[in-house]
């Protein structure tokens, strides 16, 4: 019995034979290589997307913490950015949080979104 038309179309993208083809066993042989070639390109798109992240960000600009964060009660948290390096981003928190006592941290750019600079510090 032929396949509806809609169905295959789909049967043809290359992306779906791909996932037939692991599926079916037919890449067996070739498991490793696959799961290798995708480590390295997810990490290449991490690595792109730190990078990307980190050049919107500047010293003084007001931030907050989002679903990245790791501790988890960081998230909402806003700070203020005191330092920059080429992986990670200094961060001053305007209160002092959990272990951060100091409310100095530092973390990865993507747990940290820029605050619209019309937001004013609460007061204390």
């Amino acid at each position: 019995m032929p396949l509806p038309e809609h169905e295959d179309q789909a049967l043809k993208v290359p992306e779906r034979q791909l996932l037939d083809s692991i599926a079916s066993g037919a890449l067996d042989h070739h498991l490793v290589a696959i799961a290798d070639a995708v480590s390295a390109r997810r990490e290449l798109l991490h690595t792109v997307h730190s990078a990307s992240a980190l050049a919107e960000l500047c010293v003084g600009d007001t931030v907050v913490f989002n679903r990245h964060v790791r501790p988890r009660y960081l998230e909402y948290e806003i700070g203020t950015i005191s330092e920059l390096d080429d992986r990670w981003v200094s961060v001053q928190l305007w209160r002092s949080v959990g272990r951060f006592r100091t409310g100095e941290l530092r973390c990865p750019p993507l747990a940290l979104q820029k605050v619209d600079r019309a937001s004013s510090r609460p007061a204390a």
